[in-house]
Parts: structure tokens; sequence; C-alpha cells
């Protein structure tokens, strides 16, 4: 009687706290587990859309193609930075797989101090993770393109999340890195719930607004279209589609980058305006130090789950590991991004390092023959000494 009262006040908690009930009868016995419910996401319209954009004349800002009744934000969804008027671009490359061309991208990209967004799919992880950590080394986002590039209003919730949680370890076991809360959908497809499900697993959904034909390896625009296209529709805070698997795109790419430098572009990441600015400050309890250790106080850190490494920097520029030699030190604190705020730099803090007096040492004795025998006769007449003294109390 007991366990059935006990078995029905599981059913009623179980009911409580939105799980789901399932029993196995086992050896005569009921077994009783319970799993989390899977959110309903029915309220949600499932209704496909693909992504498209508006372009518009004399470099004006382009529009996107934004479904009525759904607004982007609300789902932590964009497509460029609708509200800056500097000159950036955002640039961004779906890597699906490696064709031979994302080593040289990195390196045009590393030319030109430009940073850039990768969405990468769990396929192009596992066979290139020394392209994914490099991108991660040399301060790219990496953002996630799925496990294996399905539609993802054709998908449940519950395969939605496999996708995406699934690309994400495999990121983080090849590289050692976490990746970025960012996700392209594959083909730009996605639905208002598709949007939801993303912003819920802590995920922002990067589209584009501006594109070309470049992701058909067999059928590429060529370099100078590539070069032409940039020219004709760059933008204030514009955000381009760049497959990594084009030769196109490839060869075009340092020609487009000089072309928007000479136009004075500078190339940010989308961190910039879809998370919060970061903020981290230290302090240095001392400004002289002679033989006691340097204490670097963190008084302000927005990303406290973030790690924070330093940079220490001597009298001359020259970034060092340690602060030993004297002389005068700069140090910095940088702290990686999180979920809501974006990566940050301290402000500096200087401390110098005084040089210590030498310790007194007396000269070492010159040893001859001489005064040789006559500390051979001290130690001797020390000795005899001694010994009388106990001889004496004996």
């Amino acid at each position: 009687m007991r366990r059935g009262k006990r078995i029905v006040a599981f059913f009623l908690a179980a009911m409580l706290l939105g799980v789901s009930v399932e029993s196995t009868v086992w050896g005569g016995e009921t077994a009783i587990a319970a799993t989390k419910k899977e959110k309903d996401y029915s309220a949600y319209s499932n209704t496909k859309y693909g992504w498209y954009i508006q372009r518009k004349q004399n470099h004006e800002k382009a529009g996107g193609g934004v479904p009525a009744g759904i607004t982007l934000k609300k789902y932590q969804a964009y497509y460029m930075n609708t509200s800056t008027n500097e000159n950036v671009m955002y640039l961004s490359f779906d890597c699906g797989y490696e064709n031979g061309y994302t080593k040289k991208i990195l390196k045009i990209l590393k030319k030109h101090n430009a940073k850039a967004i990768f969405f990468v799919t769990k396929g192009f992880v596992t066979s290139n993770p020394e392209l994914a950590k490099q991108m991660k080394k040399e301060g790219h986002l990496v953002g996630n393109h799925t496990c294996s590039h399905p539609s993802l209003p054709s998908k449940s919730a519950s395969e939605i999340k496999n996708e995406l949680r699934g690309c994400e370890k495999a990121f983080k076991q090849a590289t050692g890195y976490d990746m970025d809360p960012y996700v392209r959908p594959p083909m730009g497809e996605f639905s208002q719930r598709t949007l939801k499900i993303c912003q819920d697993l802590g995920y922002k959904t990067i589209f584009w607004s501006m594109a070309y034909h470049d992701y058909d390896v067999n059928d590429q625009p060529g370099k100078n279209y590539v070069v032409q296209h940039f020219k004709e529709n760059y933008h204030k805070g514009a955000l381009p589609l760049i497959h990594n698997t084009s030769k196109s795109n490839c060869e075009a790419l340092d020609d487009v980058l000089t072309f928007l430098e000479s136009k004075k572009y500078r190339f940010g990441t989308v961190d910039e305006f879809t998370m919060k600015k970061g903020i981290i400050k230290i302090a240095c309890a001392d400004k002289m130090y002679n033989g006691k250790p340097v204490k670097i106080t963190i008084k302000k850190n927005t990303n406290k789950t973030a790690k924070v490494t330093y940079t220490i920097k001597n009298q001359d520029g020259k970034q060092v590991k340690q602060a030993i030699k004297p002389g005068t030190y700069t140090v910095v604190a940088n702290v990686e991004a999180t979920k809501t705020h974006r990566a940050a730099q301290s402000n500096k803090v200087k401390f110098t390092i005084k040089q210590q007096p030498k310790p007194t040492v007396s000269p070492a004795p010159v040893i001859t023959e001489k005064n040789l025998l006559a500390q051979m006769t001290v130690l001797a007449s020390r000795t005899i000494y001694l010994k009388c003294e106990w001889n004496t109390g004996e």
C-alpha cells in the first residue's frame, strides 16, 4: 500500500516538474524512469523561409528578407550591423568542407590584419582540426554550421539540438576552444520555430547582406567578378557571405581587402553589434618592487566565467613571460568572451623593479706555503687545547 502511494506521489511530482514518465516491467516489478520533457514549440510557426537580400544603389545599406510578422532581434538574429554609420565590414565564411583554400584565406586575412567569423560543420572540424584551431589562435570567431548541414525547419527540436551540440562538442575536442555562440542556418533556411530553438540553445542566428553565386565549385564566377561585386555592393555594416570552397574567392580576397582599405574600411567581428561590451579593470597595489611578488588585482570584470590572461611588456615594449629583471613593466589583462559579453582588454598598469644591492663578499684568501703552515699550526693547537680541557675535566 505504501509503495502504491509512493508511485502515485512520483507521478504527481513528475507532472508538476514537466517530465514525462515511462514504465518498464522487469522481473515482475515495474521500473519507473523519468525523462525530461522536450519543450513545446508548437506556438511558433514552422513555415520555411529562405533568406534573401535586397541590393540597393549608391552603397546604401542592403535590405533583408525578413518575413512579415517576424522581428529578427526578438530571436537575436542579425544580417548586418544596421545601426552603424562607420565604414566597417564583417567578413563571414561558410566552411562546409575543405577544398584547399582555407589556409591561404587565413594568410591573406592576417596580412591585412582583418578578422572574420568562420561557420564550420562537424565534418570540416574533424577533418581539419589544425585549420580550425588556427582560426581561433589568430583572433577570428568560429560559429556553428551544424553537423550534417540539414534544412533546420525539417528537423525536430531534439534533432536541431543534436546538430548544434554535436558540432560544438567536436570543435571543443579538436581545438580545445569553445565555439562562439553563433549559428548560420544551412542554405539560409529557417522558420520562426528554428530561430527560437537556436536562441534557447544559446545561439544568435547570423544571415548576410551580401552574397553571390560562389558555392558551386564546378561553376565559379571568376576572380574579376568577385572583386567587381564588392566594388559595386559594399556598404556600411555589411556582412558578406563568402564560401571557403570557392577558388574565385581565394584568388580575389587580397584585391577585395586592398580595395576596401582604400575606401577607409576596417574589418570587424559580429560580436561588436550582437553582444554587450566586455569590461575588465585591473590595479597594481605598489609602483615599486624590491624582491617581493608583484600583485595585480582585478577590480571589475563583466566576463567572470571567462579565462583571463596577462600580457607583460618591458620598458622596451618587448613582451616577456615574467617580470624579473630590474626595469619598468606594463601589464594588461585580456578576458575571453562569454555568451553575453564580448572579449575585452583592460587598462594598463605600470610598476618598476629596483636594482637590488649586491651582497658584500669578503675576498678569498691567498694561500701560500707559509700561511698554510700557520693555519695548520692553529688548528693543531686548538685540537690539543680541546683535548687538554677534556683531560682536565676527567
